[in-house]
This record gives structure tokens, C-alpha cells and sequence, in this order.
């Protein structure tokens, strides 16, 4: 039988692949894992293709020292960031097989130009995702309060925008107060994405104290900004009730983040500009319409002197009249006063007479209705004190036979008698223990026993058919 050494079959299949697979061959993957070996300066991949977020292929891939410096360089001149894990690239690969590691591609150049238009590519989806969804355009039509002064700030506490963002808001030139809360986060890198996403929903535990949400962070490559293309900040953001601000510093792109927020500014500098100008323009409003109220109140106050001015007038006038016909009219008067009083004056005595006949009759008739009405409120006065003081009298007796019928001793008198331990009336007979002296009190005396023996009744209806049967009368 014919058999081959391992050594002879990987020879065998190296030179099958030589052969075979001679040329080079632009190849598209996503990068697995990369380890970068600073001694050597060689580059280790591990490349895969996804599909539904599962890998369908995998391979490893090595760039040697004397084209990674070039690569790298060429790639971070480009898109001004180092290659990274998860980051989509074409590689330009020659298939290698060696006896001891096996199958590999040999990398000898990456098109930096790919992986911008797979970025733009992976936007413009989230775009349209959020569309569907219907709530790319929710946060930008929150109408954004006239003057903003409180405000989260989502940005790293090192980064320059932030130090630029709050040089220029503190030190604006018309003294305005602002207040601000700064919630910290990774704004590039692998964590920035999700260190983002906890500070905006860190900001909703407090979003009471604040009128806006302001994200900035310095400027960058366009491959820096790949963390505010995410669907999942963008969704936040979308969702946000409080308005968004974005100044994440780069003037060509914008970003899906810049997009779904309800205002983008350049840089951290221009969100600073757009708070001062919108307080500025607050308070140029309110001097405007100050300076009208003045305008306005001053021709309304010459109006309606002018307007009194024009009443006095017509006051005066029609005083003067009204005396002159009021005059008129009491000199009418006064002469018809007289005419009366003459003709009042003629028949006196007859007048006089009548209406002393008149006042005698009603006196007397007066005085003869309240005399009989003072006899009756007199005898009434005799009989009713006696009948009260009789009623008040058995009263009191009832009162007295049912306290000498609630007397105790009378009580006891009837057979009844009551228990008493250590001075305290015994109502329970789980409080008596054996041995335990108790007082039985009689209505003519006291006796002492010591308990020899307890029968507990199972319930009180059987406590009760006892006392029914036996006719026991103890407390």
C-alpha cells in the first residue's frame, strides 16, 4: 500500500496552490481580529464574512513588516484612523499555504476607499430604517424653548470641544448665566457607541432640570464619527423628549446623529454661539417690545388726555345747562308749594277733628286686645311652674331607681358574685394557673380559695348552654 507522510501532503498541497492560485485577488471581509507584533512589525489577521450576524467564512491573513508601515500609512492618510476590529476592508491577497500553519492570505495592499463606502453605505440603511419607523424627523420638530440656560452635556471631560464649548458660553460678552451638567462619555473608539447611549439615558433620569441634551466632542476623521452613525444613539436621540444638540466638529459630514437631532452645529464652539445668540435674541425681543409698550403707553396716555380734556368741555357745558333747567324747575316748585299751603290752611279745625276721633277709637281698641292677652299670659304663669316641677320630680325618681337597681351590692345580693385575682376582677379563665389565689366577693363578704383544677369551655356557646343548664351565677 502507497501512503504519504503529513509532510509530504502539505508539500503536495502547497504546490497544488502555487500553481494553481498564482495570482493576486481583491478580496472583501471584515476584520475579526487584529494583532499588530511591534518587535517583528508583522500584522496578524483574522478575517470573516457575516451573514444575519452569523460567519460563513473565516481565514487568517498576515501583512508582513515591509508593507504593513505602508498600508497602515496609506489607510490612516485616507480616513484618518488605524485599521480596527469590525471594520469592513478590501484586501488585495495572495493565497499561501505553509506545511506548519497552514492556509493563509498574504496581504499586500488594502483599499482604504471601500471602507468609506461601506460606511456610507451601512448610513444611508439607518436612514432608512428610521423612516420606516416614522420617527427620524420626531426630535426636531420639539419647538426649542426662547432662552436655554440649563442644559446635560454628553461629551469626555478631556476632549478640546468641551473646553472650547464652555470657554466661549461662560465668557460671552453679555454676561448671560448658564448651567450646565456634564454626563461623561467615550465620543470615538469601539466604547464610544455605547458609553453614549448610557449618557443619554442617564440625562432622562434628570431631564425635569434641563431644556436641551447637548452632544459635542472635538474634530476628527470622518472614520472617527463611525459611533454617531448607530442606529441605536440615533434611536435614542429620535426619542429624546428633551431637544437634541450636536456639535461633533466636522464640517462635510453629517452625520446619522446630526440628522434625527433637533439642531446641528459645526463644532462645540458654534452650539456655545447658537445658546448665546438665542439668549441674545430673547433678550432684543423683550427690549423690543419694551421700547413699544413705552411708545405705546405714551400715545395712549396723550390720547385720553385729549379724550378727558374733550369730557371736561363738554362737562362744563352741560353743568351749566343742567343748573339753569334745575333752577327753572324749583322756582316752579316753590310757587306750587304756596299755592298748596294756602289751600291747606282754610279748613284746619275740621281736619283736626277727624283725625282725633280716628286715634281715640284705635287706642282704645288697642288697649282692649292687649288686656286680655296679659290675663291669659297670667294664668298660664300660675300653672306652668307647678306643672314643670312635678314633671322634673318623677324624673329624678326614675333616675334614683335605676341607680339603686345598677348598685353592685344589690347585684351581688341576687346570687351573683365576682372573682377577683391579685385585686383584678377575672374575666379569662386562661389567666388562672393551678396553685393561684383568687377572692370570690359576696354581697356580705369575701372568700379565699387556692385552684386545684381549670375546666376550659371549647367555645363560648358551650360556656353559654352550661350556664343556661347548671343556673351558675359566678362572675
Amino acid at each position: 500500500m502507497h501512503y504519504l507522510s503529513l509532510r509530504e501532503l502539505g508539500s503536495l498541497i502547497k504546490s497544488a496552490i502555487q500553481s494553481t492560485l498564482t495570482d493576486e485577488y481583491w478580496v472583501t471581509a471584515e476584520i475579526a481580529q487584529i494583532n499588530c507584533h511591534y518587535n517583528s512589525g508583522h500584522c496578524y489577521i483574522e478575517l470573516v464574512e457575516k451573514r444575519d450576524d452569523s460567519v460563513t467564512a473565516q481565514m487568517r491573513a498576515t501583512i508582513w513588516a515591509r508593507d504593513y508601515r505602508k498600508i497602515t500609512a496609506a489607510f490612516l492618510d485616507l480616513t484618518g484612523q488605524e485599521l480596527r476590529t469590525g471594520m469592513k476592508v478590501l484586501v488585495l491577497a495572495r493565497v499561501t499555504y505553509h506545511e506548519v500553519y497552514g492556509l493563509s492570505l498574504n496581504i499586500k495592499d488594502i483599499d482604504p476607499r471601500y471602507t468609506l463606502g461601506e460606511m456610507a453605505l451601512r448610513k444611508k440603511q439607518i436612514l432608512e430604517q428610521l423612516t420606516r419607523e416614522g420617527i427620524i424627523d420626531r426630535n426636531r420638530k420639539i419647538i426649542l424653548p426662547p432662552v436655554m440656560q440649563n442644559f446635560a452635556v454628553i461629551s469626555s471631560l478631556t476632549a478640546a470641544g468641551y473646553r472650547d464649548f464652555l470657554s466661549r458660553l461662560n465668557n460671552n460678552p453679555y454676561g448671560y448665566r448658564f448651567s450646565h451638567k456634564l454626563f461623561q462619555a467615550y465620543v470615538q473608539g469601539e466604547k464610544a457607541e455605547e458609553s453614549i447611549v448610557g449618557a443619554l439615558r442617564e440625562c432622562m433620569k434628570f431631564r425635569d432640570r434641563f431644556d436641551a441634551i447637548v452632544i459635542i466632542r472635538g474634530g476628527g476623521s470622518t472614520i472617527d464619527l463611525h459611533c454617531f452613525d448607530s442606529y441605536l444613539l440615533a434611536k435614542e436621540i429620535a426619542l429624546s423628549p428633551l431637544p437634541v444638540l450636536t456639535g461633533i466638529g466636522h464640517e462635510k459630514d453629517e452625520t446619522v446623529a446630526d440628522r434625527v437631532a433637533n439642531m446641528r452645529l459645526i463644532t462645540p464652539t458654534a452650539v456655545a454661539e447658537f445658546l448665546i445668540s438665542r439668549a441674545k435674541l430673547f433678550e432684543d425681543n423683550i427690549d423690543t417690545l419694551k421700547h413699544r409698550f413705552i411708545t405705546r403707553t405714551h400715545e395712549l396716555i396723550h390720547r385720553e388726555k385729549l379724550t378727558l380734556k374733550g369730557f371736561s368741555e363738554n362737562l362744563s357745558r352741560h353743568s351749566r345747562h343742567y343748573l339753569q333747567a334745575v333752577s327753572s324747575i324749583l322756582s316752579r316748585s316753590m310757587y306750587a308749594l304756596q299755592t298748596h299751603a294756602l289751600s291747606a290752611t282754610r279748613n284746619p279745625s275740621l281736619k283736626l277733628t277727624t283725625y282725633e276721633g280716628r286715634l281715640k277709637n284705635a287706642g282704645d281698641s288697642l288697649l282692649k286686645t292687649n288686656y286680655q292677652r296679659l290675663r291669659e299670659f297670667a294664668q298660664i304663669l300660675k300653672i306652668h311652674p307647678k306643672h314643670m316641677l312635678l314633671m322634673q320630680s318623677r324624673i329624678l325618681e326614675n333616675h334614683e331607681t335605676k341607680i339603686h337597681l345598677l348598685n353592685p351590692l344589690n347585684v351581688l345580693k341576687r346570687g351573683y358574685s365576682l372573682t377577683l385575682l391579685k385585686g383584678k376582677v377575672l374575666k379569662d379563665v386562661n389567666l388562672v394557673t393551678k396553685a393561684d389565689i383568687i377572692d370570690t366577693r359576696l354581697h356580705n363578704g369575701i372568700i379565699t380559695s387556692t385552684v386545684e383544677d381549670i375546666s376550659k369551655e371549647k367555645n363560648s356557646e358551650q360556656a353559654e348552654e352550661n350556664y343556661l343548664f347548671t343556673g351558675d351565677r359566678r362572675a
